[in-house]
Order: C-alpha cells, then structure tokens, then sequence
C-alpha cells in the first residue's frame, strides 16, 4: 500500500480571536500544510477578514460570538476528515520537521490519542509541556525535558496531535471549559478511554505563550476569571464536592482583601488578577454560571 503525500493526513486546526498582530507569522507557519481549518472565535479587530487574505489556502469558519477554546475546536474538528489534527495555537510555531516527528510518534504508538511537541519560549528556555494530572502531589516540582518519548496524564493544549477517531470517541472537548483546564480535561478523558497521551520532546514548537489575543484590561480580566472558573470545575470534578467548596471558600475569603490591599499599593496586575478570582468564586457560590467574553452560559452543564 503506497503512503499518502506528505501531511495529506493532518489538518491543522487554529482558533483565534483578535489574534490580527499574530496572522503574519500564522501565514508562514501553516504555508506547508495542505489541510487547514481555521475558526474566528468573534474577533473584532478584522482578524477573520485577514485570515481570508493572507491564508487563502485555509477553510475558514466565522463566529458571530466567542464560543470559547474547546468549543470552538469542537466546531472545526466536526469537520476534519483525516485521520490526525494538529491543534495549533495562533502564538506557536511548528516547522513541517517536526509535525512529521509527532506523525511518526503517533503512528509507532496505535493507543497514543494525543502526541505534543516540546514546547519552547526561546532557543534555550523550555515550557512545561507535560506534567502529571492537576490534583497529583509535586505537580509544580523543577521541570526538566524528557530525552525520550514519556507518557504523562496532561499534555500542554498550545499544540496537540490528536488521532481524530480517539478525539471523536470521548466527545471531544467539554464546553463546560471556556477556557483554561479543557486540555487537562481532554488528556484524562482521553486516559479513561484506553488512549496514551505522550511527549515527543524530539519535535519542538515555539510558544510565545498569552499572546493569541491582543492585550487589555478586559482581555486580562476575563481570561482570570475563566481560569478561576475552570479549576473550580475541574476541582469539583476530580477531586470532589468537598474539596471544590473549600477551594471555593478560601477564594472567597481571600479575594475582597487582596483587591483592597493590592489597590492601595497600586499593583494594578494584582488587582485585576484577584477581582476576576473574586468574581468567578462569588458567582460560583451564587450558582451563576456567568461566562464573560461570551455572552451567554456555557452550552453544557456543569457536572460536580
């Protein structure tokens, strides 16, 4: 049986919203690949009617709203027909060297559902790409680079290989994330289901890292808010009720002082960060599933 064309099994998937300032480097970055889906979270800054003119090759699919990240791949993964998809963050380089090296991983390892690159922030320093599950003691001992490939329970979500048919048999990504922990989510999902998650640190990727969209206050606020949101989730859900109401309580308890303090010293990073933890614990213990940046409550519930 002959083998298909280079990447005529891959398709690369990218969400962006307001990501305009990274489309240059987009445009390089997906040149190579053939199969391209890209999904414009609602951007207002003219990103989807950029993408139309310097990455002509790719599909294009416009929202009118942000659907948040799992969702939106979710969107775009329905309409993927090759047996692997790359999930690329608009803010992070893969050259076609390394797509092969994760294709060559997925392929000598049939269980392996997810494959990822070893991400890196330069040259010289490397990001956290792999790590055992969130709730796991020493989650944040020293990190060092694998020199070979290691199976891990999370697999950092800026880029991930996926076998289409693993992602397509445990439903793809929980909507119930907007953003932040659907990855850990996924790669856990993915274990219960029989699928390794593993690191392929000979294949590299250059992730700049919080800048696939354009900075603000707003955008500051309510990518804080998400990532309260969403450990309160994934706390509720792996490591039960009980201990979700106590992170929930101490979040609480702590968040009205340290806005008041860090206001008075005029650390306005600070300030922003504890409002938004604030705000995502109080409406939790009020039962309010509010998702700012959408406009509307998340598409599924949220399971405890």
């Amino acid at each position: 049986m002959s083998r298909c064309p280079p990447f005529d099994e891959v398709t690369i998937v990218c969400v962006t919203y307001n990501s305009s300032a990274l489309l240059e480097a987009m445009a390089s970055t997906l040149a190579p690949f053939p199969h391209v889906v890209i999904i414009d979270n609602g951007s207002c800054d003219g990103t989807a009617t950029q993408i139309a003119a310097r990455i002509p090759h790719a599909r294009l699919i416009t929202r009118t709203s942000n659907a948040g990240f799992g969702a939106a791949n979710n969107q775009a993964m329905a309409t993927v027909q090759t047996p692997f998809a790359l999930l690329l963050n608009p803010d992070c380089v893969l050259a076609p060297a390394d797509l092969q090296c994760l294709l060559d991983c997925m392929r000598d390892h049939p269980q392996a559902g997810v494959v990822g690159p070893q991400n890196w922030r330069s040259e010289t320093v490397p990001q956290i790409s792999h790590r055992p599950a969130f709730f796991r003691p020493g989650t944040n001992s020293r990190f060092t680079v694998p020199d070979k490939v290691t199976a891990a329970e999370w697999i950092h979500g800026c880029c991930q290989l996926q076998r289409t048919s693993a992602f397509r048999e445990i439903g793809g990504f929980d909507e119930a994330f907007f953003l932040y922990y659907e990855d850990d989510d996924l790669c856990l999902r993915m274990a219960n289901a029989g699928h390794q998650c593993l690191l392929q640190p000979a294949a590299r990727a250059f992730h700049k890292g919080g800048a696939s969209s354009a900075p603000s206050v707003r955008t500051d606020f309510i990518k804080r808010f998400h990532y309260a949101r969403s450990r309160q989730i994934a706390i509720r859900r792996y490591m039960g009720t009980g201990a979700g109401r106590m992170h929930l309580a101490k979040l609480m308890a702590a968040a009205v002082p340290a806005v008041l303090v860090y206001s008075l010293l005029l650390r306005r990073r600070d300030v922003i960060k504890w409002a938004a933890w604030g705000a995502a614990a109080f409406s939790a213990a009020l039962g309010l599933d509010l998702v700012p940046g959408c406009g509307k409550p998340a598409t599924r519930p949220i399971s405890g």
